[in-house]
Protein backbone atom coordinates (compact mmCIF):
# COMPACT_ATOMS: atom_id res chain seq x y z
CA UNK A 1 0.00 0.00 0.00
CA UNK A 2 1.43 3.42 -0.83
CA UNK A 3 2.03 5.81 2.02
CA UNK A 4 2.87 9.27 1.92
CA UNK A 5 4.16 10.33 5.72
CA UNK A 6 4.32 13.72 6.92
CA UNK A 7 6.96 14.77 10.24
CA UNK A 8 5.08 17.74 11.55
CA UNK A 9 7.97 19.53 14.25
CA UNK A 10 7.26 22.28 16.27
CA UNK A 11 10.10 23.98 18.58
CA UNK A 12 9.71 26.59 21.11
CA UNK A 13 12.57 28.55 20.85
CA UNK A 14 12.67 31.03 23.99
CA UNK A 15 14.80 33.97 21.59
CA UNK A 16 13.72 32.83 17.69
CA UNK A 17 16.49 33.30 15.75
CA UNK A 18 14.43 36.13 13.64
CA UNK A 19 12.29 37.66 16.05
CA UNK A 20 14.94 38.73 18.19
CA UNK A 21 16.17 41.42 16.07
CA UNK A 22 12.73 41.98 14.19
CA UNK A 23 10.47 42.54 17.37
CA UNK A 24 13.52 44.64 18.88
CA UNK A 25 14.03 46.96 16.10
CA UNK A 26 16.27 49.78 17.63
CA UNK A 27 16.42 48.37 21.01
CA UNK A 28 19.57 47.14 22.84
CA UNK A 29 19.58 43.33 23.22
CA UNK A 30 18.03 41.45 25.59
CA UNK A 31 17.30 38.17 25.31
CA UNK A 32 15.92 37.67 28.37
CA UNK A 33 13.15 40.20 27.51
CA UNK A 34 9.79 39.44 28.89
CA UNK A 35 7.42 40.43 25.96
CA UNK A 36 9.35 38.46 23.33
CA UNK A 37 9.39 35.11 25.75
CA UNK A 38 5.55 35.55 26.02
CA UNK A 39 5.43 35.93 22.43
CA UNK A 40 7.32 33.45 21.62
CA UNK A 41 5.23 30.72 23.67
CA UNK A 42 2.51 32.30 21.84
CA UNK A 43 3.29 31.40 18.69
CA UNK A 44 3.96 27.79 20.14
CA UNK A 45 1.05 27.26 21.74
CA UNK A 46 -0.87 29.15 18.54
CA UNK A 47 0.73 26.54 16.45
CA UNK A 48 0.36 23.28 18.22
CA UNK A 49 -3.29 24.00 17.99
CA UNK A 50 -3.59 24.59 14.95
CA UNK A 51 -1.83 20.70 14.21
CA UNK A 52 -4.05 19.36 16.62
CA UNK A 53 -7.40 20.81 15.16
CA UNK A 54 -6.11 19.19 12.01
CA UNK A 55 -5.59 15.83 14.09
CA UNK A 56 -1.86 15.79 13.35
CA UNK A 57 0.68 14.71 15.81
CA UNK A 58 3.32 17.07 16.25
CA UNK A 59 7.42 16.37 17.31
CA UNK A 60 7.65 18.88 19.78
CA UNK A 61 11.87 19.93 19.41
CA UNK A 62 12.31 21.85 23.09
CA UNK A 63 15.24 24.18 22.73
CA UNK A 64 18.08 24.60 25.72
CA UNK A 65 16.54 27.88 26.60
CA UNK A 66 12.63 26.29 26.55
CA UNK A 67 13.96 23.39 28.99
CA UNK A 68 14.60 26.62 31.67
CA UNK A 69 11.25 28.07 31.34
CA UNK A 70 8.12 25.73 33.10
CA UNK A 71 5.22 27.05 30.83
CA UNK A 72 6.66 25.80 27.61
CA UNK A 73 8.12 22.05 29.37
CA UNK A 74 4.98 21.79 30.80
CA UNK A 75 2.84 22.24 27.42
CA UNK A 76 4.86 19.66 25.89
CA UNK A 77 3.87 17.14 28.72
CA UNK A 78 0.26 18.16 28.50
CA UNK A 79 0.78 17.91 24.74
CA UNK A 80 2.50 14.50 24.86
CA UNK A 81 -0.12 13.05 27.29
CA UNK A 82 -3.45 14.56 25.29
CA UNK A 83 -2.18 14.42 21.62
CA UNK A 84 0.50 11.81 21.60
CA UNK A 85 3.30 14.42 20.57
CA UNK A 86 6.64 13.08 20.76
CA UNK A 87 8.94 15.41 23.18
CA UNK A 88 12.60 15.30 21.73
CA UNK A 89 15.21 17.91 21.91
CA UNK A 90 16.79 20.35 19.12
CA UNK A 91 20.29 21.67 19.44
CA UNK A 92 19.30 24.76 17.82
CA UNK A 93 18.18 27.80 19.87
CA UNK A 94 21.02 27.32 22.24
CA UNK A 95 21.29 31.01 23.13
CA UNK A 96 19.81 32.08 26.40
CA UNK A 97 21.38 33.71 30.01
CA UNK A 98 22.16 30.59 30.93
CA UNK A 99 24.14 29.42 27.87
CA UNK A 100 26.35 32.62 27.21
CA UNK A 101 27.37 32.56 31.04
CA UNK A 102 28.44 29.55 30.86
CA UNK A 103 30.02 29.11 27.27
CA UNK A 104 31.06 33.12 26.96
CA UNK A 105 29.87 33.71 23.31
CA UNK A 106 27.25 34.34 21.27
CA UNK A 107 27.69 32.03 18.20
CA UNK A 108 24.71 29.56 18.18
CA UNK A 109 25.84 26.59 15.43
CA UNK A 110 26.57 23.55 17.13
CA UNK A 111 28.55 22.38 14.66
CA UNK A 112 30.89 25.19 14.14
CA UNK A 113 32.48 24.97 17.97
CA UNK A 114 34.98 22.74 18.65
CA UNK A 115 34.94 19.03 19.35
CA UNK A 116 35.48 19.64 22.87
CA UNK A 117 32.73 22.12 23.08
CA UNK A 118 30.33 20.40 21.17
CA UNK A 119 30.57 17.56 23.77
CA UNK A 120 30.43 19.54 26.45
CA UNK A 121 27.07 21.42 25.03
CA UNK A 122 25.40 17.88 24.30
CA UNK A 123 25.68 16.75 27.69
CA UNK A 124 24.54 20.21 29.01
CA UNK A 125 21.37 20.27 26.95
CA UNK A 126 20.79 16.01 27.21
CA UNK A 127 21.60 16.60 31.03
CA UNK A 128 19.17 19.04 31.14
CA UNK A 129 15.94 17.52 29.26
CA UNK A 130 16.70 14.84 31.62
CA UNK A 131 16.16 17.05 34.72
CA UNK A 132 12.83 18.54 33.17
CA UNK A 133 11.16 15.25 31.74
CA UNK A 134 12.92 12.40 33.43
CA UNK A 135 14.12 10.19 29.89
CA UNK A 136 16.67 10.86 27.71
CA UNK A 137 14.87 11.80 24.00
CA UNK A 138 14.64 9.24 21.08
CA UNK A 139 15.13 12.07 18.53
CA UNK A 140 17.27 15.73 18.10
CA UNK A 141 18.75 18.00 15.49
CA UNK A 142 19.73 21.24 13.97
CA UNK A 143 20.48 22.62 10.60
CA UNK A 144 23.68 20.33 10.11
CA UNK A 145 24.96 17.53 12.34
CA UNK A 146 28.43 16.50 11.43
CA UNK A 147 29.17 12.63 11.64
CA UNK A 148 31.71 13.41 15.41
CA UNK A 149 28.67 15.20 15.99
CA UNK A 150 26.16 12.40 15.53
CA UNK A 151 28.60 9.74 16.80
CA UNK A 152 28.98 11.42 20.11
CA UNK A 153 25.32 11.38 20.50
CA UNK A 154 24.42 7.76 19.57
CA UNK A 155 27.22 6.88 21.94
CA UNK A 156 26.46 8.45 24.79
CA UNK A 157 22.74 8.75 24.54
CA UNK A 158 21.99 5.64 22.60
CA UNK A 159 17.85 6.31 23.00
CA UNK A 160 18.42 8.66 20.02
CA UNK A 161 17.23 6.91 16.69
CA UNK A 162 16.19 9.91 14.73
CA UNK A 163 17.62 13.54 13.68
CA UNK A 164 17.34 16.63 11.51
CA UNK A 165 20.92 16.18 10.13
CA UNK A 166 21.39 18.78 7.32
CA UNK A 167 19.77 21.81 5.27
CA UNK A 168 18.36 20.37 2.08
CA UNK A 169 18.52 24.48 0.31
CA UNK A 170 21.42 26.18 -1.56
CA UNK A 171 24.34 25.16 -0.41
CA UNK A 172 27.36 27.37 -1.72
CA UNK A 173 24.47 29.72 -3.73
CA UNK A 174 23.46 31.08 -0.05
CA UNK A 175 26.63 33.28 -1.31
CA UNK A 176 24.20 34.77 -4.05
CA UNK A 177 21.49 35.96 -1.72
CA UNK A 178 23.94 38.20 0.15
CA UNK A 179 21.73 37.95 3.55
CA UNK A 180 22.55 36.70 7.14
CA UNK A 181 22.77 32.89 6.73
CA UNK A 182 26.31 32.01 5.34
CA UNK A 183 26.85 29.58 7.56
CA UNK A 184 24.34 27.19 5.69
CA UNK A 185 27.06 25.63 3.45
CA UNK A 186 25.40 22.40 3.57
CA UNK A 187 25.63 21.56 -0.39
CA UNK A 188 25.73 17.57 -1.35
CA UNK A 189 23.36 15.49 0.86
CA UNK A 190 19.82 13.71 0.60
CA UNK A 191 16.49 15.78 -0.03
CA UNK A 192 15.00 13.02 1.80
CA UNK A 193 15.11 10.65 4.56
CA UNK A 194 18.60 8.51 4.65
CA UNK A 195 20.91 6.51 7.59
CA UNK A 196 23.66 8.17 7.67
CA UNK A 197 27.19 6.44 7.93
CA UNK A 198 29.85 6.69 10.46
CA UNK A 199 32.47 8.65 8.33
CA UNK A 200 29.93 11.63 6.76
CA UNK A 201 26.58 12.59 7.53
CA UNK A 202 25.85 13.69 3.95
CA UNK A 203 26.66 10.43 2.53
CA UNK A 204 24.22 7.17 3.54
CA UNK A 205 25.68 3.94 4.88
CA UNK A 206 26.22 1.58 2.42
CA UNK A 207 26.08 -1.56 5.15
CA UNK A 208 25.91 -2.11 9.00
CA UNK A 209 29.64 -1.34 9.54
CA UNK A 210 28.70 2.05 8.35
CA UNK A 211 25.54 2.98 9.70
CA UNK A 212 25.69 5.56 12.29
CA UNK A 213 22.60 4.34 14.28
CA UNK A 214 20.37 6.89 13.58
CA UNK A 215 18.31 7.46 10.68
CA UNK A 216 18.13 11.34 9.51
CA UNK A 217 15.56 13.59 7.72
CA UNK A 218 16.32 16.97 6.46
CA UNK A 219 15.69 20.00 7.82
CA UNK A 220 13.09 21.15 5.27
CA UNK A 221 11.15 19.58 1.87
CA UNK A 222 11.88 21.51 -1.16
CA UNK A 223 11.08 22.34 -4.24
CA UNK A 224 13.59 20.26 -6.11
CA UNK A 225 13.88 22.57 -9.43
CA UNK A 226 13.50 25.49 -8.13
CA UNK A 227 16.06 25.25 -4.96
CA UNK A 228 18.36 24.10 -7.38
CA UNK A 229 18.03 26.91 -9.48
CA UNK A 230 17.19 29.83 -6.87
CA UNK A 231 17.42 30.42 -3.51
CA UNK A 232 16.41 27.19 -1.56
CA UNK A 233 14.86 29.37 1.78
CA UNK A 234 11.68 30.62 -0.68
CA UNK A 235 10.47 26.98 -2.00
CA UNK A 236 10.20 24.69 1.01
CA UNK A 237 6.90 22.74 2.51
CA UNK A 238 7.27 25.31 5.35
CA UNK A 239 4.42 27.73 4.26
CA UNK A 240 6.34 30.96 5.24
CA UNK A 241 9.19 29.86 2.90
CA UNK A 242 6.13 30.11 0.40
CA UNK A 243 5.63 33.67 0.87
CA UNK A 244 9.39 34.33 1.30
CA UNK A 245 8.88 33.61 -2.40
CA UNK A 246 6.32 35.97 -3.04
CA UNK A 247 4.20 32.98 -4.56
CA UNK A 248 0.82 33.94 -3.47
CA UNK A 249 -1.44 35.66 -5.01
CA UNK A 250 -1.53 39.60 -3.26
CA UNK A 251 -4.77 40.22 -3.17
CA UNK A 252 -6.71 36.66 -2.10
CA UNK A 253 -3.94 35.58 -0.08
CA UNK A 254 -4.07 32.19 -1.73
CA UNK A 255 -1.08 30.03 -2.60
CA UNK A 256 -1.54 27.19 -4.68
CA UNK A 257 1.89 26.48 -5.18
CA UNK A 258 1.93 25.49 -1.65
CA UNK A 259 -0.46 22.24 -2.70
CA UNK A 260 1.27 21.44 -5.48
CA UNK A 261 4.81 21.32 -3.68
CA UNK A 262 3.07 19.00 -1.36
CA UNK A 263 1.40 16.72 -4.10
CA UNK A 264 4.70 16.63 -6.00
CA UNK A 265 6.12 15.20 -2.99
CA UNK A 266 2.72 12.86 -2.80
CA UNK A 267 4.21 11.96 -6.37
CA UNK A 268 6.89 10.40 -5.53
CA UNK A 269 5.58 7.22 -4.33
CA UNK A 270 6.03 6.43 -7.89
CA UNK A 271 9.31 6.47 -7.77
CA UNK A 272 10.11 4.90 -4.54
CA UNK A 273 7.98 1.93 -4.12
CA UNK A 274 4.61 3.58 -3.27
CA UNK A 275 6.64 5.26 -0.50
CA UNK A 276 6.78 9.03 -0.10
CA UNK A 277 7.86 11.61 2.53
CA UNK A 278 7.39 15.25 3.59
CA UNK A 279 7.87 17.71 6.62
CA UNK A 280 7.03 20.87 8.27
CA UNK A 281 9.58 22.53 10.65
CA UNK A 282 8.43 25.69 11.89
CA UNK A 283 9.89 28.06 14.59
CA UNK A 284 8.12 30.53 16.21
CA UNK A 285 10.29 33.12 14.59
CA UNK A 286 8.21 32.72 11.24
CA UNK A 287 4.86 34.06 12.48
CA UNK A 288 5.80 37.24 14.74
CA UNK A 289 3.43 39.81 15.48
CA UNK A 290 5.56 42.11 13.67
CA UNK A 291 5.34 40.25 10.84
CA UNK A 292 7.61 38.75 8.17
CA UNK A 293 8.99 38.94 4.85
CA UNK A 294 6.96 41.97 3.95
CA UNK A 295 3.59 40.33 5.49
CA UNK A 296 1.15 40.91 8.55
CA UNK A 297 0.90 38.34 11.07
CA UNK A 298 -2.80 37.66 9.43
CA UNK A 299 -1.14 36.48 6.19
CA UNK A 300 1.49 34.55 8.38
CA UNK A 301 -0.75 33.02 10.61
CA UNK A 302 -3.64 32.01 7.22
CA UNK A 303 -1.01 29.83 5.70
CA UNK A 304 0.42 28.03 8.33
CA UNK A 305 -3.02 27.34 9.30
CA UNK A 306 -4.05 26.44 5.74
CA UNK A 307 -1.03 24.06 5.43
CA UNK A 308 -2.44 21.91 8.36
CA UNK A 309 -5.66 22.09 7.20
CA UNK A 310 -4.26 20.39 4.34
CA UNK A 311 -2.28 18.20 5.91
CA UNK A 312 -5.41 17.01 7.89
CA UNK A 313 -7.29 16.72 5.36
CA UNK A 314 -5.16 14.52 3.15
CA UNK A 315 -4.96 12.49 6.58
CA UNK A 316 -8.81 12.35 6.78
CA UNK A 317 -9.22 11.15 3.19
CA UNK A 318 -6.28 8.27 3.81
CA UNK A 319 -3.77 9.63 1.80
CA UNK A 320 -1.07 11.11 4.82
CA UNK A 321 0.30 9.12 7.63
CA UNK A 322 1.19 11.32 10.35
CA UNK A 323 4.15 10.18 12.30
CA UNK A 324 6.60 11.65 15.04
CA UNK A 325 10.10 11.66 14.10
CA UNK A 326 10.93 8.20 16.38
CA UNK A 327 7.77 7.01 14.84
CA UNK A 328 9.04 7.30 11.92
CA UNK A 329 12.85 6.42 12.51
CA UNK A 330 11.33 2.82 13.38
CA UNK A 331 9.42 2.97 10.12
CA UNK A 332 12.26 3.76 8.06
CA UNK A 333 14.59 0.95 9.83
CA UNK A 334 11.82 -1.79 8.69
CA UNK A 335 12.00 -0.38 5.26
CA UNK A 336 15.58 0.45 4.84
CA UNK A 337 17.96 -0.41 7.43
CA UNK A 338 20.08 -3.92 8.72
CA UNK A 339 16.97 -5.91 9.13
CA UNK A 340 15.12 -5.26 5.89
CA UNK A 341 18.56 -5.51 3.73
CA UNK A 342 17.81 -2.71 1.92
CA UNK A 343 20.80 -0.22 2.78
CA UNK A 344 21.47 -0.10 -1.23
CA UNK A 345 17.85 1.10 -2.30
CA UNK A 346 17.93 4.16 -3.79
CA UNK A 347 16.05 7.14 -3.59
CA UNK A 348 14.60 8.61 -6.61
CA UNK A 349 12.67 12.04 -7.71
CA UNK A 350 11.27 12.51 -10.50
CA UNK A 351 10.99 16.52 -10.76
CA UNK A 352 8.55 18.98 -13.14
CA UNK A 353 8.27 22.70 -12.80
CA UNK A 354 5.13 23.51 -10.52
CA UNK A 355 6.76 27.19 -10.30
CA UNK A 356 6.53 27.97 -13.68
CA UNK A 357 4.93 25.78 -15.45
CA UNK A 358 7.59 25.27 -18.21
CA UNK A 359 8.27 21.48 -19.33
CA UNK A 360 11.36 21.54 -17.70
CA UNK A 361 12.23 18.25 -15.41
CA UNK A 362 15.15 17.52 -13.45
CA UNK A 363 16.04 13.73 -12.25
CA UNK A 364 17.55 13.06 -8.57
CA UNK A 365 18.72 10.05 -7.37
CA UNK A 366 20.54 9.31 -4.38
CA UNK A 367 22.26 5.59 -3.01
CA UNK A 368 25.44 5.15 -0.95
CA UNK A 369 27.46 5.40 -3.61
CA UNK A 370 26.33 8.89 -5.27
CA UNK A 371 24.03 11.54 -5.69
CA UNK A 372 23.44 12.76 -8.89
CA UNK A 373 21.17 14.78 -10.78
CA UNK A 374 20.13 14.81 -14.68
CA UNK A 375 18.34 17.71 -16.51
CA UNK A 376 16.25 16.71 -19.16
CA UNK A 377 16.05 20.24 -19.85
CA UNK A 378 20.20 20.12 -21.48
CA UNK A 379 19.78 17.17 -23.43
CA UNK A 380 20.09 14.97 -20.28
CA UNK A 381 22.87 16.28 -18.98
CA UNK A 382 24.08 14.81 -15.57
CA UNK A 383 25.06 18.76 -13.84
CA UNK A 384 25.44 17.16 -10.20
CA UNK A 385 27.40 14.12 -9.03
CA UNK A 386 28.41 13.61 -5.64
CA UNK A 387 30.92 10.57 -4.86
CA UNK A 388 30.13 8.93 -1.89
CA UNK A 389 31.58 6.29 -2.85
CA UNK A 390 34.89 8.16 -1.82
CA UNK A 391 33.81 7.93 1.91
CA UNK A 392 35.27 11.17 2.29
CA UNK A 393 35.71 12.20 5.88
CA UNK A 394 34.92 15.80 6.42
CA UNK A 395 34.87 17.37 9.86
CA UNK A 396 33.37 20.51 10.87
CA UNK A 397 33.90 23.03 13.05
CA UNK A 398 36.68 25.17 15.19
CA UNK A 399 40.07 23.29 15.07
CA UNK A 400 39.32 21.65 11.72
CA UNK A 401 39.75 22.66 8.24
CA UNK A 402 36.40 23.28 8.03
CA UNK A 403 35.30 25.55 10.38
CA UNK A 404 31.54 26.08 8.09
CA UNK A 405 31.51 24.63 4.87
CA UNK A 406 30.32 20.84 5.27
CA UNK A 407 29.48 20.85 2.02
CA UNK A 408 29.79 17.30 -0.16
CA UNK A 409 32.42 18.35 -2.65
CA UNK A 410 31.08 17.39 -6.50
CA UNK A 411 32.47 15.80 -9.07
CA UNK A 412 30.59 17.62 -11.60
CA UNK A 413 28.53 20.50 -11.09
CA UNK A 414 25.80 22.78 -13.37
CA UNK A 415 27.90 25.74 -14.37
CA UNK A 416 31.01 23.48 -15.74
CA UNK A 417 28.87 20.54 -16.97
CA UNK A 418 25.85 22.16 -18.59
CA UNK A 419 24.21 25.28 -19.67
CA UNK A 420 23.30 26.84 -23.07
CA UNK A 421 26.59 27.86 -23.69
CA UNK A 422 27.94 24.04 -23.55
CA UNK A 423 24.82 22.10 -24.89
CA UNK A 424 23.00 24.53 -26.99
CA UNK A 425 21.99 21.88 -29.46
Amino acid sequence: MDQFILNLIHRPEMVPEYSATVTGQGKEEDIGDKALLTESLDIFKTQQRLAHENGLKVTIQMTYASLFNDEAVEIAKHDHDVYGDEIALSLLGLPCEEFREKYKTKDFCIWMFSMEDKKAIVNDVFEKFHDRFGFYPESTGSYYMDADLTNYIKATYPTVKCAVATCWEEGPKAYHTCNNSWYTLFDGGPWAPWIPSKQNTHAPAANAAEDSGIVAIPHLSRDLIACYDGNGSNFGTHPQNVLRGMIYDTKTWEYPYLYNLIDQYRSLGKYNNGYAYNMMFVGPGWMNKMGRWEQPYELLYKSYSDGCAYYGKLKKEGKLVDMTMSEFADYYREKKGVDAGNYNEPECALWRDILYGSDKQLFWYCDPYMRACVNMDQGGAIVDLRPYAAKLEWPVGIGTKHVQDASYPFLIQEKYRAGYFTHYA
